[in-house]
C-alpha cells in the first residue's frame, strides 16, 4: 500500500489515496493506530484518507493516532490540497474538500517544494452548545479549577472544540499538565484541544497546542491557530484590520477575516517522502 508523508508547519500526516475504496470502513481506525506510532511504524500526528466526494473535489477522512476521527484539521487539509495538486487529481489552484465539518474551499497561493495554501475555515462557533461545553451562552473568561489551582479559559469551535488560555511565558508553560487537565475537564463533554497563547507584538502571537487524540503537543494545529486568532480579536488583543501572525513551533501561519465573517488561514504544506507499507487487515 502506497503512502505519502506531508507536513503543515510541523504537523505531520500520512496520506493514502483511497479513491478506489481499498481500505474498508472497519479498517480505518485500526490502520491509523498502527501507522501513526512513532519509532514503531511510519509515525505521524494523523492518518489522512483521500476519498470520493459527490459535493466536492475530494473527501478528507482524518484519524488520530488513537484511532478517533476528528471533524476537521486545518493543517491536514492544506496538505490534502497540495497532495491533490501534486498527484494530478486536480490541476487547479482552487480545490474543494469535503470534511465532517462541511465543505472547505482552499487556494494554493504559492507552489513549489513548500506551498502556501489558504483555506476558508468558515465561521467559528462560540455558543457553548456548539463547542460543546456545559452551561449556557458563550464560554469566554470562565475560571475553572485544575491542578489545585484556577485558570481562565475561552472556548470556540473552529471545526473541533478548542480552549484558549493566555499566558505570560509560553516557552516555560507546562503545556502537558495544563493541556491534559483542561482537555479532560468535565466542562468539555467531548474533550477539547488546548491552546496556550502569548502576545509578542502588534497582531503577533506565539501559540502552543495540546491536541486531543494525539494526547500531547503537536508542532502546529490549524484549527487551533484560527481559534487563537478568533479569541484574541474578541478580547481586543488583535485587530482584524490586518492579518494576524501566529508562530507555532513548526512554523508561522496567518489568519484573516472577510466581511462575511469567514475566517481564513494561510500556511505552509510540504511533501516529505513517499513509500510503501504492507497492511494486512
Amino acid at each position: 500500500m502506497k503512502f505519502y508523508k506531508y507536513h503543515g508547519a510541523g504537523n505531520d500526516f500520512i496520506i493514502i489515496n483511497n479513491l478506489n475504496e481499498e481500505i474498508g470502513e472497519e479498517e480505518k481506525s485500526t490502520l491509523a493506530k498502527k501507522l501513526c506510532r512513532r519509532r514503531f511504524s511510519i509515525g505521524a500526528d494523523g492518518l489522512v484518507l483521500i476519498e470520493k466526494s459527490r459535493v466536492a473535489d475530494v473527501k478528507m477522512r482524518i484519524f488520530n493516532p488513537d484511532g478517533s476521527e476528528p471533524e476537521m484539521c486545518g493543517n491536514a487539509i492544506r496538505c490534502v490540497a497540495k497532495y491533490v495538486r501534486d498527484s494530478g487529481i486536480k490541476s487547479n489552484k482552487k480545490i474543494s474538500v469535503e470534511t465532517l465539518a462541511g465543505i472547505k474551499k482552499l487556494e494554493i497561493t504559492s507552489n513549489g517544494k513548500i506551498s502556501y495554501v489558504k483555506v476558508n475555515m468558515g465561521k467559528p462557533k462560540l455558543e457553548r452548545r456548539d463547542i460543546p461545553a456545559l452551561g449556557e451562552g458563550k464560554l469566554l473568561g470562565e475560571k475553572i479549577k485544575i491542578n489545585s489551582g484556577e485558570i481562565e479559559i475561552h472556548g470556540v469551535n473552529t471545526g473541533v472544540p478548542h480552549a484558549v488560555v493566555f499566558v505570560q511565558d509560553i516557552a516555560h508553560a507546562d503545556l502537558m499538565k495544563i493541556g491534559r487537565a483542561i482537555r479532560f475537564h468535565p466542562i468539555f463533554p467531548e474533550g477539547a484541544n488546548v491552546n496556550l497563547l502569548e502576545k509578542v507584538g502588534e497582531n503577533s502571537f506565539k501559540v502552543r497546542t495540546y491536541e486531543r487524540g494525539v494526547e500531547g503537543e503537536t508542532l502546529a494545529c490549524g484549527t487551533g491557530i484560527v481559534a487563537s486568532a478568533v479569541i484574541a480579536c474578541i478580547l481586543g488583543e488583535a485587530s482584524i484590520e490586518m492579518p494576524i501572525k501566529l508562530e507555532a513551533k513548526g512554523g508561522t501561519l496567518y489568519v484573516e477575516k472577510n466581511k462575511k465573517g469567514e475566517w481564513f488561514m494561510n500556511g505552509p504544506a510540504e511533501f516529505v517522502f513517499e513509500g510503501e507499507v504492507k497492511w494486512e487487515s
